[in-house]
């Protein structure tokens, strides 16, 4: 099996425009370095815009037609549905995907130059080692990237299951009592995966997870179908470790740290009252729907 055809889901709302033309760059440079190593490959891109009234123009975020041709790069642009949550505004597009894999994208994410050829390469390499489905190495149902913010530090996208405990802790907690349980938040965030290997060990490529980030996700584009994509009834957080979880249970979710992005985002507890509801209200419902974790 060779994997050369991708798409890609962009959710924007309201999002500044440097920033869409941000990604929208490093998607087409990974995609032109692609076309170098994979003549055939294509990347079909879907930019869903979840404001209200729509005022976003493709032809304003300065990819020329030339340049997407270049590529191997499309662009759609949908719009005219109103807001109806992250994973609902994903889910729209899935019925028209016809791809190997697919990303599902934040509008505040940067993608490396290398990145869709080390995920392309992994998949390639686990592809050719699948002898026995029973026995052998499985093409995962999710890949998740290595990440740091846009001032280099470290994100840990990558999750154990969480605790009614560890969430209050990561979020709501007072510095000493962060820095007390410092052990127990190093595990939820799976510092694990990219602690130094020691001398007799190799760092493995590829790490076997439990839940990852929505704001960067390649996943199989039949199973994601086929699992009907996102639980809409999660309007904002927690549909992302809703659907890990739910792909988990087909295939493997990895952590491909060649793979690498920036993210802008994160830390509900931050902005504001409405976000802190939305955050409670999926939390709710998450534990609810897989199991409720107290510590």
């Amino acid at each position: 099996m060779t994997i050369h055809r991708l798409s890609a889901s962009i959710v924007t709302y309201h999002s500044p425009p440097e920033e869409l033309r941000r990604l929208l760059e490093s998607l087409c440079v990974a995609a032109e370095n692609v076309r170098e190593c994979f003549s055939y490959a294509t990347l079909a891109v879907h930019l869903v815009d979840n404001a209200e009234t729509p005022t976003l123009d493709v032809r304003e975020l300065g990819l020329t037609p030339e340049r997407l041709l270049a590529a191997g790069m499309s662009l759609t642009l949908h719009q005219g549905y109103g807001n109806v949550g992250y994973g609902a505004a994903h889910n729209r597009v899935l019925a028209k995907l016809d791809s190997d894999y697919h990303l599902l994208l934040n509008s505040d994410v940067e993608m490396a130059p290398e990145s869709l050829i080390q995920a392309l390469d992994y998949l390639n390499s686990v592809a050719a080692e699948v002898a026995n489905p029973e026995s052998g190495p499985r093409l995962p149902a999710l890949i998740s990237p290595a990440a740091t913010d846009f001032l280099g530090n470290k994100q840990h996208l990558c999750k154990a299951y969480p605790s009614l405990f560890i969430l209050w802790l990561r979020g709501f907690a007072p510095p000493f009592m962060r820095r007390q349980f410092a052990k127990r938040m190093a595990a939820y965030e799976r510092r694990d995966l990219d602690s130094r290997p020691t001398a007799k060990d190799a760092a493995p490529r590829a790490a076997e997870v439990q839940i990852a980030s929505g704001c960067c996700m390649l996943c199989d584009t039949a199973l994601l179908q086929q699992t009907g994509g996102f639980d809409p009834r999660f309007f904002l957080y927690f549909e992302d470790f809703d659907l890990s979880l739910r792909l988990g249970k087909q295939r493997p979710v990895v952590y491909l740290r060649a793979m690498k992005i920036r993210h802008g985002g994160g830390n509900a507890a931050s902005k504001g009252s409405t976000h802190q509801r939305y955050f409670m209200t999926s939390a709710a419902r998450f534990f609810t729907k897989h199991g409720w974790r107290l510590f």
